[in-house]
């Protein structure tokens, strides 16, 4: 066996001095990785390497990114120097002395040489420069050797290591931190959301508002703003000086999202700057609904004095549309509620309009006679009568009110309360058209007229004297075959007192005659193309169902009106009458 080469004395004690630094360097990762207090970290690596050193400064220098880096802690350094910053474009990889680096290629050693700074240790991580340690002279003044700057290097690498993972844990628990206040705003947007939703009444959720703001953010002042028309409200406000009003709140209405008062826009001539800020309020945070600005909610200081942060406008983003939305639910649930007891009011007009008009026809003596009146709305204007004066005559009647709905009925209701009164006087029937007409005049306001028909059935001169105030002109279809439109009379009722009388005319009746009178809501049907029934089409029903009983002749047209509209929504009401003398 050969022999070993005997170990000489420095080589043993280089092998105590390597066994030390392993040593060393262990103990040293197993602190600074102990703790993720970066202070802490940084405190230990510059105490340490400044030991090593016999350096009575040490200065960790770490990275914010783009080139640019920042002291995070000096040890005997003047004080201020933590915090300051230096620009770094490219970090050296090597250990390097201060005094042999070229200011003109490293402009920014400047910055150390100024603090005193002699050697310079820059920290890596995969490639990724992190920081540097920066020590003053050694007060041996001694030069490193070999051994030294790989144990120097080694503790920087270890270094690196353990303020990475500081950063990464700090950034890790200031996510958790941002996520733990996400999880608490969003806990008690849910609250809210539940107390939002549970109220109808608007004054009980702009209290609720209130209450919020004031236990949430805080404030000191406050003004709350709803939409209503083309202005805002004011609902709610504390404030110590004129509340502001007008375009200034129209223009404040622009905003599209939280903005602090320093932020905003000047658009005219008017700065809302120089009007909120002595007015003491921070913050606008308009109140969204669909894209559109329904109300403001403007706010003073916290009563922390602390500023507002983004994830408090945030916050006070969704606390606002959480507001709005329940404030328009409230708003639309009162509609609905008036609309339904204006619909149950409607309903018990149409069935008082249902029992104005005759529910049963009186029987004419020799005659068959029917009618309908179909509303385009719950009530409407439309008119017909039958009125027996004595055996042998009967008034028969159709009216149309212009206009649709409630004012028309009443004026229809006035119509007939008019007429009714009126026959007893049995007057000719062209007088009473004039009294009628002036009766009507006071009630019509200028801007409603009615167009009306009647006529005085005579069973036993088997006649029929008529006037038309302006109404639809009805067919008298004679069993020969030819058609008499009724046209005489005058003009219509309620705009003007009579200036020219009315004209009546008497026209003979025979068997198989048909009588129809009719509305324009007949005539002027209209289908899913916007075209009219018409009275030709009207006058070929008719003429095609002679043989029929007036019921069943009315029946046909209605049927057939269907047919030309197919469902498409009426304008106006439906009301026909029909007689037809039976044959002997």
């Amino acid at each position: 066996m050969p022999k070993r080469s005997p170990r000489t004395t420095s080589d043993a004690h280089a092998s105590y001095e390597s066994h030390f630094e392993h040593a060393a360097l262990f103990e040293f990762s197993k602190v600074i990785n102990s703790s993720i207090d970066l202070r802490f970290v940084l405190s230990h690596i510059l105490l340490t390497i400044m030991g090593k050193l016999l350096s009575a400064k040490g200065m960790a220098v770490l990275a914010l990114g783009r080139g640019r880096y920042r002291v995070e802690m000096g040890k005997g350094f003047p004080g201020g120097i933590e915090e300051k910053t230096v620009s770094i474009q490219r970090m050296p990889a090597s250990l390097l002395e201060v005094k042999k680096l070229n200011p003109a290629r490293y402009p920014w050693i400047k910055f150390f040489r100024e603090q005193g700074v002699a050697l310079l240790l820059p920290m890596f991580i995969a490639d990724l420069p992190i920081g540097l340690l920066a020590f003053g002279e050694r007060l041996s003044r001694k030069k490193l050797d070999k051994r030294e700057v790989t144990y120097l290097r080694s503790l920087a690498n270890i270094s690196a290591t353990a303020i990475e993972k500081s950063h990464t844990i700090q950034e890790l628990q200031l996510v958790n931190r941002r996520l733990d206040g996400k999880i608490q705003e969003l806990n008690t947007l849910f609250e809210l959301g539940k107390e939002f939703g549970a109220l109808l009444d608007p004054d009980k959720l702009v209290r609720l508002l209130l209450f919020s703001l004031l236990g949430q953010v805080g404030v000191h002042r406050y003004l709350i703003c709803l939409k209503e028309g083309p202005d805002m409200k004011i609902v709610a406000s504390r404030m110590d000086g004129a509340v502001p009003q007008g375009e200034l709140l129209r223009e404040l209405a622009r905003l599209k999202a939280p903005t602090p008062v320093e932020k905003l826009i000047v658009r005219h001539t008017v700065d809302p700057r120089e009007i909120l800020s002595p007015l003491g309020i921070t913050v606008v945070v308009p109140m969204q609904l669909q894209g559109e600005n329904r109300g403001l909610i403007l706010l003073g200081d916290k009563f922390s004095r602390e500023p507002y942060l983004q994830a408090d406008l945030d916050f006070l983003s969704s606390l606002a549309n959480l507001a709005i939305i329940s404030l328009e639910n409230a708003r639309l649930f009162k509609e609905a509620l008036e609309k339904q007891k204006l619909e149950d009011e409607l309903m018990i007009a149409r069935e008082i309009q249902k029992g104005l008009l005759p529910n049963v026809l009186a029987e004419i003596p020799g005659a068959d006679i029917a009618a309908t009146n179909v509303s385009s709305k719950q009530v409407g204007g439309d008119y017909y009568d039958l009125i027996v004066v004595d055996s042998e005559k009967y008034i028969i009647a159709i009216g149309d009110v212009s206009g649709k709905g409630t004012p028309a009925a009443l004026l229809m209701a006035n119509l007939q309360a008019t007429i009714r009164a009126l026959v007893p006087l049995r007057l000719p029937l062209s007088e009473l058209t004039e009294r009628v007409n002036h009766l009507m005049c006071p009630n019509t306001g200028g801007n409603k007229f009615v167009t009306f028909f009647w006529g005085i059935i005579d069973t036993g001169a088997m006649s029929l004297t008529y006037v038309n105030a302006g109404h639809n002109y009805p067919y008298l279809l004679h069993a020969d075959g030819s058609v008499h439109r009724l046209e005489k009379g005058g003009m219509i009722l309620g705009v003007m007192e009579t200036a020219i009388p009315y004209e009546e005319e008497a026209v003979h009746l025979s068997a198989g005659d048909i009588l129809v009178l009719f509305t324009d809501g007949v005539s002027e049907a209209m289908s899913s193309d916007q075209e009219e029934y018409g009275e030709e089409r009207l006058e070929a029903v008719i003429r095609g169902n002679v043989d029929r009983d007036a019921q069943e002749i009315i029946d046909a047209v209605h049927a057939d009106i269907l047919r030309h509209t197919k469902g498409a929504l009426q304008s106006d009401d439906i009301t026909m009458m029909v007689m037809r003398i039976r044959p002997h």
